[in-house]
């Protein structure tokens, strides 16, 4: 069903609402909104409310020429019930043999005003199999450092297969923005290399060795931001799932060298599975 067209009026009102916080209670002009891309999402539940296949529709003939366009749409209708997270990774695959970072249809996609439509290029970058994981980095940096969190979730999804293929050197690549300002960007590092990570899949040998994260680790231990510090914990608390000795090893360490607020509050959410309920 084809969605309602927003005033400039609309558009300008509904950019400073106060999102849903359940489906249900999305209204039917953010929903219009959302699916024509005038709109960007504000939390999960707008996010989880999107119709893509609609916003495919409204949205991506005026960005890609016929070929590219036709990959999707062919399939369009067939693919509609995937879920939020699937619909961005088949579209991204689809798309990724026809549009390269280069292309005008890339950047149109990859500065749009829907956050969805930006994930979809974050997507491509991370199907393409012609672009080298360093170079997919410097695409994928804008959404990794984009306001909108879902799309800043989105944007390390993209890249974790190539991590999984090579953590070592993805490492090693992502060792730079460890230093960055942006305490999203520091973050990514953290949270792109998770040994289980979130919404997807785990890495059996950053399970078995997770020493591998550690010149990652390392760096972030004393982070001023808790964004960063959650991140970095959350990386140990996976860790000491398949690993608790290594983890346990390295907060005690932590401990003695870094004894400071920040590196406390890493310590004592790492350890909350291995000390259990009680001692949380």
């Amino acid at each position: 069903m084809a969605r309602k067209a927003l005033t400039a009026k609309q558009i300008a009102t509904l950019a400073v609402r106060k999102p849903a916080l359940r489906l249900a209670d999305v209204p039917s002009l953010v929903r219009d909104g959302l699916a024509t891309g005038v709109l960007s999402t504000r939390n999960l539940t707008e996010w989880l409310a999107v119709d893509r296949a609609q916003l495919a529709q409204s949205v991506l003939p005026s960005i890609l020429d016929r070929k590219q366009w036709n990959a999707v749409r062919r399939e369009l209708a067939t693919e509609s019930n995937l879920s939020a997270l699937k619909f961005s990774h088949w579209i991204g695959k689809k798309l990724s043999t026809e549009v390269h970072p280069t292309s005008q249809a890339w950047q149109g996609m990859a500065s749009h005003n829907s956050d969805i439509i930006r994930e979809w290029a974050a997507c491509i970058v991370g199907y393409r199999e012609d672009i080298q994981f360093a170079e997919k980095l410097s695409w994928i940096r804008p959404m990794a450092d984009d306001p909108n969190a879902g799309l800043r979730e989105i944007a390390w999804m993209a890249l974790r297969n190539d991590v999984a293929a090579n953590p070592r050197d993805a490492v090693q690549e992502l060792l730079v923005w460890t230093s960055e300002t942006s305490e999203r960007l520091r973050r990514f590092t953290s949270e792109l290399t998770r040994p289980c990570g979130v919404w997807c899949a785990h890495i059996p040998v950053l399970k078995s060795q997770p020493k591998i994260g550690l010149p990652i680790l390392e760096p972030l231990r004393n982070d001023t931001s808790k964004y960063v510090r959650d991140s970095v914990a959350n990386w140990l608390n996976d860790a000491s799932k398949s690993s608790p000795d290594f983890v346990i090893k390295l907060t005690n360490r932590w401990h003695k060298e870094s004894p400071t607020q920040n590196t406390e509050a890493i310590i004592k959410r790492a350890l909350r599975t291995l000390r259990g309920p009680s001692q949380k």
